[in-house]
C-alpha cells in the first residue's frame, strides 16, 4: 500500500481514532506542567494510532504537540499528526522539535504505543551529570532490577 498523503485518505475508522487520540494527547500535555515535569514549552507526549486494516504497522500514525506552543494553549485541534517517518500529515503548525525521536521509536519498536518526554528539574539535573542512577530503593530494584542507565547528551531532534 502506498502511504496516504493526507488524513482524509485513511479509512473513517482511523480518522475517528485520530480525533480521539488528539484529545487524549492534549489532556496528557495538561498533566506535565501540573506535576512540574516540564518548563516553558520543553517536553511532550505522543501516541501511536494504529491502522485498523494494516497489521504490520506500516501505515500507523502518531499524534504529538506542535512546536513552541505553551501548554495552556494546547487543544485537541492544535495537536499535529505525523507519519512514522516523522512527516507532518495533518495540522496547522510544525510538529515538536522532538518529532524525529518519537518517530524513530515508533518505527523501530512496534510494541510502543506512546512516548512521554519530560524535562523535570531533578531528572534534567541528574542527566547533566552523565551518571547512571544508583539503585537505592526497593521499589527501584523491583521496577528496574538495578541502576538506571542515563544516555549521553544529544542535541534536539
Amino acid at each position: 500500500m502506498n502511504q496516504p498523503r493526507i488524513l482524509a485518505d485513511y479509512p473513517q475508522s482511523m480518522q475517528d481514532e485520530v480525533a480521539t487520540v488528539r484529545q487524549i494527547v492534549a489532556d496528557l500535555h495538561a498533566e506535565l506542567p501540573r506535576y512540574e515535569l516540564v518548563v516553558w514549552t520543553a517536553g511532550n507526549v505522543s501516541q501511536r494510532v494504529r491502522h485498523p486494516e494494516i497489521a504490520d504497522g506500516s501505515a500507523d500514525l502518531f499524534v504529538i504537540k506542535p512546536s513552541g506552543v505553551a501548554y495552556d494553549e494546547l487543544t485537541a485541534q492544535s495537536m499535529v499528526v505525523c507519519t512514522l517517518d516523522g512527516k507532518l500529515l495533518d495540522g496547522t503548525r510544525a510538529p515538536s522539535s522532538d518529532t524525529a525521536a518519537h518517530a524513530y521509536t515508533y518505527e523501530h519498536m512496534p510494541q510502543v504505543g506512546g512516548v512521554v518526554h519530560t524535562h523535570s528539574t531533578y531528572a534534567t539535573a541528574w542527566a547533566a551529570r552523565g551518571e547512571e542512577i544508583p539503585c537505592v530503593l526497593t521499589m527501584m530494584a523491583d521496577e528496574f532490577g538495578g541502576p538506571i542507565p542515563v544516555g549521553p547528551f544529544a542535541i534536539i531532534g
